[in-house]
């Protein structure tokens, strides 16, 4: 059954749109229709007693059938225009004689052969079948103009030829509908196929517009942050140059030998973390960040990874609190969630004055994990906030002079956002400041169970 209603479909008879043009298509569908109609001529031409268009009617319908075979299974569609065309304006001559002449309807099967060419043949042959049509019909005209007689009425009652004026009305109306109907129907899906390409263009500009935005900025943010990183790793570098050379060609006491290696440390730690967070930045910039999602215990891996931490505090006597709680599991990529917690908790350091507090607290929603880390430090003035977590021209200095070039926050923030959590700043009621990171509980990465 299903073979059968495939074969029955339009697509099989007359040719699958995506393998024949329109021109062979609207040909096969002439062929096929021809054939049928054709074929019930036959009968009815021999019935009214036209014994002669009858057996033109056989050969018509044969023909046709020739002709459909050779364009739709062997697609050879171009030899079978171009015998249609010779074909039938010599068969129309033939019935013209044969059915009754100007009186039959032979002028409209002669417009209808003229419509199929017109639709149908390509356009550099259009002005040779269009100019055999006319000239066919003009000389049939001339010659029963002049030799009525030769072309007798062969009609046996007015029955008989309003009859057969129908049927060929009915064919040639059918076959100029399916024309017509082809044609504005590729013409809906071509200029569909315009506007829907027209909006892909549109669409495709619009993002190679916003990727060139992005780009520009980001080649901004890099040039930037190269003079910013060419302009401050100078000074550190010379610093350390100095102090070396003091070293290596002065004498010193052991208190002063002592101050110029702490100094001396103080400077290469401060060097070493702002190029870490640089080529970070730049990795993450240059090569696209890489993001593996697992389970992070939360206080397990804080309280391993803060010991660097933790001795810096010590020199600076700030007390560097815990406070944990419960065991919390976070979706995080474990490298960027330690240096997003750490970068945060060595900013609050840095910007605490000797003597003061920082705490890393964690709490918990149903969805989210939040850690704090809280100082009683320097704090950050109105007018620095909204610039907090991007890339800032001015380099900041620490309670103890440490150096920075305000890349860590805008690490923090890139990180963090690879992650699907969020990064805020909130003012202490009193003085330093609060930083807020939040990340998904495992359970709920992205509304999945995992």
């Amino acid at each position: 059954m299903a073979k059968l209603r495939s074969w029955l479909s339009a697509n099989y008879i007359i040719g699958n749109p995506r393998k024949f043009s329109l021109e062979e298509r609207i040909f096969n569908t002439f062929c096929a229709i021809a054939v049928i109609a054709l074929f019930l001529e036959i009968f009815f031409n021999y019935y009214i007693g036209l014994k002669v268009v009858a057996l033109i009617c056989l050969f018509g319908a044969v023909f046709s059938a020739v002709l459909y075979y050779l364009s739709r299974y062997k697609r050879n569609t171009k030899v079978a225009i171009r015998s249609l065309g010779i074909v039938a304006n010599f068969t129309f001559l033939l019935n013209y004689f044969f059915n009754s002449g100007i009186f039959g309807p032979n002028m409209v099967l002669f417009c209808l052969i003229l419509l199929i060419t017109i639709v149908v043949v390509p356009k550099r042959e259009l002005l040779v079948w269009i100019s055999l049509n006319i000239i066919t019909v003009f000389s049939v005209l001339a010659f029963e103009y002049f030799y009525p007689e030769q072309i007798p009425n062969v009609y046996s009652s007015n029955l008989a030829k309003t009859v057969d004026f129908g049927v060929t009305y009915v064919v040639a109306a059918l076959l100029i509908c399916l024309s017509i109907s082809f044609i504005r129907n590729n013409y809906d899906k071509e200029r569909g196929i315009v506007v829907q390409k027209n909006a892909e263009i549109e669409d495709q500009s619009s993002k190679i517009m916003q990727q060139n935005r992005e780009l520009e900025k980001l080649n901004s943010e890099k040039a930037k942050l190269f003079s910013i990183v060419a302009h401050d790793i100078r000074s550190p570098l010379s610093s350390i140059l100095g102090y070396l050379e003091v070293l290596a060609e002065t004498d010193m006491t052991e208190e002063e030998n002592a101050q110029i290696k702490y100094k001396l440390l103080q400077v290469t730690k401060d060097t070493s973390e702002m190029l870490a967070n640089v080529l970070a930045w730049s990795k993450s910039q240059l090569d696209g960040a890489r993001v593996d999602i697992i389970s992070v215990d939360v206080a397990r891996e804080l309280e391993k990874g803060f010991s660097l931490e933790k001795n810096i505090a010590q020199k600076k006597n700030i007390d560097l609190q815990l406070d944990f709680g419960e065991q919390v599991f976070v979706a995080a990529d474990l490298n960027m969630f330690l240096i997003v917690v750490r970068n945060l908790v060595n900013n609050a350091i840095k910007f605490t004055p000797d003597g003061g507090k920082v705490v890393v607290a964690i709490q918990r929603n149903h969805e989210n994990c939040f850690i704090k880390v809280i100082d009683n430090g320097l704090g950050v003035s109105r007018d620095e906030q909204d610039n907090l977590f991007k890339l800032r021209a001015l380099s900041t200095f620490g309670t103890n002079n440490e150096k920075g070039v305000g890349l860590g926050l805008l690490l923090c923030k890139e990180f963090t956002e690879l992650q699907d959590g969020k990064i805020w700043y909130e003012a202490n009621q009193g003085k330093g400041s609060t930083f807020v990171v939040s990340f998904n509980l495992y359970g709920v990465f992205k509304g999945k169970q995992i």
